[in-house]
């Protein structure tokens, strides 16, 4: 059966159903057509997000309920429609930034733009001559960017040996050394106290401290000990012992300031090389022949008493001394005493009257053989071994008397 024939066949009620189903399906694709005609796809961005979704709504508001986005009065809200169809939402969120000037801070609510940007619509002067931004000026603004402006002021600093001046902004002068780069140890010395506020021709002095630990060895000198004898004339010394000098490490610590030695503190010591004592003699024996003067001018020598001698020479060689036991005879058969010298009866004939100071007056009475031979001018009687060897061998000045 044709579908003609089965139409015709359909009873009134079924007929009616049949024309209704129609009109339903008629009417729902009418509406969708005019639905479709009438959206619009819309791209929100919200900072770094992007929401993107179809709309029947025009007005801005319903829109951003529709997708769920509030906003808050200070937000800036840019619409662009590109086309009928086409709906793009850039919402700039408002956020605070504070900036510095003349010690006071100050809060400003934006939305975009640049340091200078802002800089420029609150008037606030940012020549970079006069005046220093803490931010560059191209940087956008971001939330919580904190922005000072300061005017320049130009201060003299002498530092690591060198004296410049450097524009600075006003501020505390430790402020002015941080933007400076100008770092300090706590040990460094520095004429202005940090808190103080920076003005224009303000001089500073920084001096750099540090401490070195250095080790050195160091001589410790010989200490002298002094005896008394009296196998020596008042008057005359002898080196007993001779001394010599000790050495020691000493661990130190030193200041320098700017790079020369100041202070200098010991920590501790070590001991190298002891030191040895130097022993001195000093004769206590009364010298009879105190107070003698000599007068070379007029060729005399005179004493205390009063007595004046004549010499016609002066000699000058290596004296010694020797001693004999008692009853001892000299080569001329004199019995050896203090008084009596030996020697070289060529040079000196015996019975040759003589003065030698610290001595005294003596003769020519003895001989020997360092005499003969040339190894010494005169050997000096002495009463005792000890004295010998105390006075020892000894260049001295011989007067010839007449």
């Amino acid at each position: 059966m044709s579908t003609l024939k089965k139409f015709k066949s359909l009873s009134n009620k079924q007929y009616k159903k049949f024309i209704s189903f129609f009109l339903i399906i008629g009417f729902g694709m009418s509406s969708a057509i005019t639905v479709a005609a009438l959206s619009k796809d819309v791209t929100i961005k919200d900072g770094q997000e992007i929401t993107k979704f179809r709309t029947l709504h025009s007005n801005t508001d319903a829109v951003l309920k529709q997708a769920g986005i509030s906003v808050g009065k200070n937000d800036k809200i840019i619409r662009t429609d590109a086309n009928v169809r086409q709906m793009d939402i850039d919402i700039k969120r408002a956020f605070d930034v504070r900036v510095r000037i003349n010690d006071v801070w100050h809060t400003f609510t934006v939305n975009e733009g640049s340091v200078a940007d802002l800089l420029a619509e609150k008037n606030i002067p940012m020549d970079k001559e006069n005046y220093y931004v803490s931010e560059p000026l191209n940087a956008p603004l971001a939330p919580n960017m904190q922005i000072i402006v300061a005017k320049l002021v130009s201060i003299n600093i002498l530092v690591d040996g060198e004296n410049k001046t450097f524009s600075v902004p006003e501020g505390s002068l430790a402020d002015a050394l941080h933007f400076l780069n100008i770092s300090l140890s706590p040990d460094d010395i520095i004429n202005e106290p940090l808190d103080r506020t920076v003005e224009a021709d303000l001089s500073v002095s920084i001096n750099r401290v540090e401490f070195k630990d250095i080790t050195e060895n160091e001589v410790i000198p010989f200490s002298t000990e002094t005896k008394k004898s009296d196998s020596l004339f008042a008057g005359e010394s002898k080196i007993e012992t001779h001394g010599v000098n000790g050495e020691k490490q000493v661990f130190k610590r030193v200041k320098f300031v700017d790079g020369n030695p100041v202070q200098s503190d010991i920590i501790s010591e070590a001991i190298l090389k002891t030191p040895v004592t130097q022993v001195k003699i000093v004769g206590t024996k009364p010298n009879v022949n105190r107070n003698i003067k000599i007068n070379d001018e007029e060729g005399t020598i005179s004493d205390s008493s009063g007595n004046v001698y004549h010499y016609n020479k002066v000699l000058t060689g290596v004296c010694t001394a020797y001693t004999a036991g008692s009853g001892a005879r000299t080569s001329t058969g004199a019995i050896a005493k203090r008084g009596i010298v030996a020697v070289n009866p060529k040079q000196i004939p015996y019975g040759t009257k003589l003065y030698i100071p610290n001595y005294g007056y003596c003769v020519a009475g003895d001989t020997g053989g360092a005499m003969r031979q040339g190894r010494a001018m005169i050997d000096l009687y002495m009463d005792s071994e000890r004295e010998c060897r105390i006075f020892g061998r000894r260049t001295k000045q011989v007067y010839v008397l007449d």
